[in-house]
């Protein structure tokens, strides 16, 4: 990975000069990809913030940033500006070089852009497209082999190895490959902060997934939640990723 920055008509880009040449303001505005035959859609679900475009001959998926909750309707996509650094984009688009640089089960980023107006900002990022489904579309039509929760609980110990607290880890951004050899990656990390090992925000993490797949489960009841025994394994999974790299620390 080769990360450059540039600043061009009041806007700041990062990108990986690796995947992308020099990159003008046009890689972000969904109308002008669409009149070059690159933009395929949106994604179902969100808040239509996303959309699937071809890059260099490669799949991507562009990310505008856009708030949620009870400042949703006041704020839309505008955030406070702290700071470029505070960034969300410039955060995610740090943490996800890192992590993707380690081998980590995460997707490639591939450039960001932070568009500064006053007090507020806008931002976008734009990051490789995984042929996966989400483990909340995997799980409406089929159920998870127990072994296959080991694997999932064990990619997030690889991450909480790193430091990294994903905050919003739910079954929406659980990444499976559509093989039969189960691959798992971790997506939207536009929350997520790097800081030191902890028990108590990583089993938060743990918690939080567990609620979301319960909250599927009572929206539908076709939902193939998980049972005891895969809750079981996907703490298995998460705890040996953490006594692995202790072993080896050793």
């Amino acid at each position: 990975m080769d990360p450059h920055q540039m600043y061009i008509d009041n806007q700041y880009i990062i990108y990986d000069a690796e995947r992308l040449q020099r990159p003008d303001t046009s890689l972000f505005d969904p109308l002008v990809l669409q009149r070059r035959g690159v933009w395929l859609g949106a994604p179902a679900g969100g808040r239509g913030s996303a959309g699937y475009i071809i890059l260099g001959g490669v799949p991507a998926v562009l990310r505008r940033y856009r708030r949620g909750g009870m400042f949703a309707p006041l704020l839309g996509d505008r955030y406070l500006w702290l700071g470029l650094a505070k960034t969300r984009p410039w955060r995610e688009w740090n943490i996800l070089a890192r992590l993707h640089s380690q081998g980590m089960p995460v997707p490639a980023p591939i450039a960001a852009r932070v568009q500064r107006r006053g007090v507020f900002y806008r931002a976008d990022i734009v990051v490789e497209r995984i042929d996966a489904v989400t483990l909340a579309e995997r799980l409406s039509a089929e159920a998870l082999a127990p072994d296959n929760w080991y694997e999932i609980g064990h990619a997030v110990g690889r991450l909480h190895l790193e430091g990294v607290d994903h905050a919003d880890l739910n079954a929406h951004n659980v990444l499976i490959n559509k093989g039969d050899a189960l691959r798992v990656r971790i997506i939207d990390f536009d929350r997520a902060r790097l800081r030191s090992p902890g028990r108590r925000w990583q089993l938060r993490n743990l918690a939080r997934l567990q609620r979301s797949l319960l909250k599927l489960a009572r929206q539908d009841p076709e939902f193939k939640a998980p049972d005891q025994k895969a809750l079981a394994e996907l703490q298995r999974g998460w705890s040996e990723a953490l006594r692995d790299s202790q072993q080896v620390a050793k």
